[in-house]
């Protein structure tokens, strides 16, 4: 072989190796599941759910957690109920490290002796690649509501992608038997108008999924027991 046809053989190999190794670094996937005793050091005592991945900025962990208490509300002075949802992504750089948090979102809902529901869609919230960069995006679904009746829930839609953030806001909707809807109102941001289609099509398709919980219809209450119409 001439030095010529062993230079370039050398450059394609040297070429295909440096390939390789960019497709390697970019490249997303999912890892087992961190145990939860690990999840405790991190400050977690009771995860909602926990997603472990690789990608292009080393290894993540996203974390969903709630707490329930009470707190004291400034203007009446009065004890309320209180929840807060934590979403926070965790990250390090070799498994030998320790994560450390990477951003957290911080979600509380009060309710003064009212019904108080707040808490994670965990079915949509999950980390993905839908446009195979190699870059995470991580999407956070919940939903609040404090009242005495049956109204829209308050939903929030939020995904990550590096310092990327796009978000759907909105409510529930409602729709009583014979009766007008209520909610289903929702507003995109204005980055999430400019995104490109793949998460456009991703967030909306998560939206429609959940906008109609919990209720997608309410019927009368049920009767007594079956046993007293028989007597």
């Amino acid at each position: 072989m001439s030095f010529t046809h062993r230079w370039l053989h050398t450059c394609m190999a040297i070429g295909s190796l440096s390939l390789l190794a960019a497709c390697e670094q970019k490249s997303f996937e999912t890892l087992p599941a961190i145990p939860v005793e690990q999840l405790e050091v991190l400050g977690v005592q009771t995860p909602l759910k926990s997603v472990h991945f690789r990608d292009h900025d080393g290894e993540g962990l996203l974390v969903l957690s709630r707490s329930d208490g009470q707190a004291v509300d400034a203007e009446s002075e009065q004890e309320v109920d209180r929840v807060v949802l934590k979403a926070t992504l965790y990250g390090r750089a070799a498994e030998r490290d320790a994560f450390v948090p990477r951003w957290q979102i911080e979600q509380e809902t009060t309710c003064p002796g009212l019904d108080l529901d707040a808490d994670f869609y965990t079915d949509v919230s999950d980390v993905t690649d839908l446009n195979k960069d190699g870059v995470a995006e991580v999407t956070v679904a919940s939903h609040a509501y404090c009242g005495g009746g049956i109204d829209p829930h308050d939903i929030s839609i939020e995904m990550r992608e590096g310092q990327k953030v796009y978000t759907i806001t909105g409510q529930s909707l409602i729709s009583p038997a014979g009766e007008q809807s209520i909610g289903g109102e929702r507003e995109d941001s204005a980055s999430l108008k400019t995104a490109p289609a793949v998460l456009r099509e991703h967030l909306d398709g998560l939206w429609q999924q959940v906008y109609k919980r919990p209720w997608s219809e309410v019927s009368a209450p049920p009767d007594d027991d079956p046993e007293d119409d028989l007597q």
